[in-house]
C-alpha cells in the first residue's frame, strides 16, 4: 500500500508535527509512506525509510505533484487551525480530493490568518464568509477599517461563544473524500450537517517520544514525591493562549491569601506577541507565585512536569478541540483539571478533575485547596489517568483505526 502523508514535521513548532512524527514509525510499517513538505528539510530521525518529496518551491506549489498523486493508494491531509503550517496544503486539497485529519473543528483562525497574512486579501476573507454563510460579515462602515474589521469580529464571536455557528470548516470538508476527527463532539456535528460525507471518531494518541517515555520510567517521575511543608506546585502545558482560561485561574489565585503562600503556578509553553501574558500576570500582581517558561524541549517539559503537583488545561471556550498536551500530562500520571465540555466531557471521570463552565472559578479554587489535603487522591486519579492513555490513546492503534477505516471506505476509488 502506498500512502502520501501531508503534515508539517519536526523541526516545525507545531502540534501537528508533533503528532506526525509519533505516528510516522508505525505509518511506515504498515505501508510504503512518502511524506509531502513545503520548501523545508524536516528532521531526519522522522523521515528514515520514507521517500520525502518537496511540493513547494519560493512560495509556489508544485502542481506537478498532482500527477504524483494519482499513484497512492491513501493520500492525507493533516489541518488545523495554524495557518503557517497546513496553507499550501488547504490549496491543494481544493484540486485533490483527499482524507482530511481534522484536527480542530473550528477553522475560523486559518482562514482569517490565509487570507490576511499569507494573501494579503481582506476582501478575500470576507466573501468566503458569505459564501458559506449567505450572512455580509461586514457593513459599509467596518469595510473602511479593513482587516482590523475581521479581527474585530473574530474577537465578538470567540467572547460570546458564537464562534461554532461559523466554523468555517465547510469547504474543507466538502474537499475532503473522507473526514477523520478526535471527538464525538466534533464528529456529531459534521454528521449534522454533511450527511453524506464519510466520518469517522478516532482517539488522538499521545505524542511524547518512546525516548521520552522511557527516560520517565528511568528516573521514576511519573509521580511526584510528597513535598511535605514545600509548595503545592500547579502547571498547565501548550501553547499560551487565551482561551485556556488563565484569566479565571489568576483571579482565584488573586482572592486567596492561602494559595498565594503555599502555592507556585507554572505556564511551560510558547508565547505569542499579541496574547501578552507577563502583561496579566502584572495585572493581578501574581509575579512572585506565577511563572512563565516560555516554549522549552521536550526533555524540559518532562522535567517541569515531573515537578508538577496537579495540572490545569481548561479550554474556555472550548471549540471541539483536542488536546495532546492533556494526554501527555495524563501520560506522566498527572492529575489534570478540565472543564466538563466538549471532548473533555468525554474523558473518563474518575481519571481527570471536572469543573463545571458556569462555576470555574468556585470549583478550581476548591480543587486547589483540596489539593493539599488529598496528595494520595491526586495520586490515584494521575495513575488511572496513565493507564487509561496506555490503554486507548497509542500511536499504534491510532494507526491501525486510520487504515482500518480507510480501506473500508475504498478511498482510492473516490478520490481518482
Amino acid at each position: 500500500m502506498k500512502i502520501a502523508w501531508f503534515s508539517p514535521l519536526p523541526p516545525k513548532k507545531s502540534g501537528i508535527a508533533d503528532f506526525s512524527s509519533n505516528v510516522i514509525p508505525y505509518l511506515k510499517k504498515v505501508s510504503e509512506l512518502s511524506l509531502f513538505v513545503e520548501d523545508y528539510c524536516p528532521q531526519y530521525s522522522f523521515t528514515k525509510g520514507c521517500l520525502v518529496i518537496p511540493y513547494v518551491e519560493r512560495d509556489k506549489i508544485d502542481w506537478k505533484v498532482m500527477e504524483k498523486l494519482e499513484d497512492y493508494d491513501l493520500v492525507f491531509f493533516n489541518m488545523s487551525n495554524d495557518f503557517r503550517f497546513h496553507s499550501y496544503a488547504y490549496e491543494l486539497l481544493l484540486r485533490f480530493p483527499g482524507i482530511v485529519i481534522l484536527h480542530d473543528y473550528v477553522l475560523q483562525f486559518f482562514y482569517a490568518g490565509y487570507y490576511l497574512i499569507i494573501k494579503r486579501n481582506f476582501s478575500g476573507y470576507v466573501e468566503k464568509f458569505k459564501e458559506l454563510y449567505s450572512l455580509d460579515l461586514v457593513n459599509a462602515q467596518s469595510l473602511k477599517e479593513g482587516p482590523s474589521a475581521v479581527l474585530n469580529f473574530l474577537k465578538k464571536i470567540y467572547e460570546d461563544q458564537s464562534i461554532l455557528q461559523y466554523p468555517m470548516n465547510e469547504e474543507i470538508i466538502s474537499k475532503s473524500s473522507c473526514v477523520i476527527t478526535h471527538s464525538f463532539f466534533a464528529l456529531e456535528k459534521i454528521k449534522k450537517y454533511n450527511l453524506s460525507k464519510p466520518a469517522f471518531k478516532l482517539n488522538l494518541p499521545f505524542t511524547l517520544s518512546e525516548e521520552n517515555i522511557a527516560s520517565l520510567s528511568q528516573k521514576n517521575v511519573l509521580l511526584s514525591p510528597h513535598r511535605g511543608k514545600e509548595k503545592l506546585v500547579a502547571a498547565t502545558f501548550g501553547y499560551v493562549l487565551p482561551n485556556k482560561a488563565y484569566e479565571s485561574i489568576f483571579k482565584v489565585l488573586q482572592n486567596s491569601s492561602f494559595l498565594q503562600q503555599n502555592m507556585e503556578y507554572w505556564i511551560i509553553g510558547g508565547t505569542f506577541f499579541w496574547y501578552n501574558i507577563h502583561s496579566l500576570v502584572k495585572k493581578y500582581q501574581l509575579k512572585n507565585i506565577v511563572k512563565v517558561f516560555d516554549y522549552q524541549q521536550p526533555a524540559q517539559v518532562i522535567e517541569l512536569l515531573s515537578q508538577a503537583d496537579i495540572c490545569i488545561a481548561l479550554r474556555a471556550p472550548t471549540m471541539g478541540e483536542t488536546s495532546s498536551s492533556l494526554l501527555n500530562m495524563m501520560l506522566m500520571a498527572k492529575p489534570v483539571v478540565v472543564l466538563n465540555s466538549g471532548w473533555y466531557k468525554e474523558l473518563p471521570d474518575d481519571c481527570v478533575l471536572k469543573i463545571d463552565p458556569c462555576c470555574v472559578e468556585k470549583q478550581l479554587e476548591e480543587i486547589l485547596l483540596e489539593a493539599f489535603e488529598e496528595r494520595q487522591k491526586l495520586r490515584e486519579i494521575g495513575i488511572r489517568a496513565k493507564e487509561y492513555i496506555l490503554m486507548y490513546h497509542t500511536p499504534y492503534q491510532y494507526v491501525e483505526n486510520l487504515i482500518d477505516c480507510s480501506q473500508k471506505l475504498n478511498i482510492r476509488s473516490e478520490t481518482k
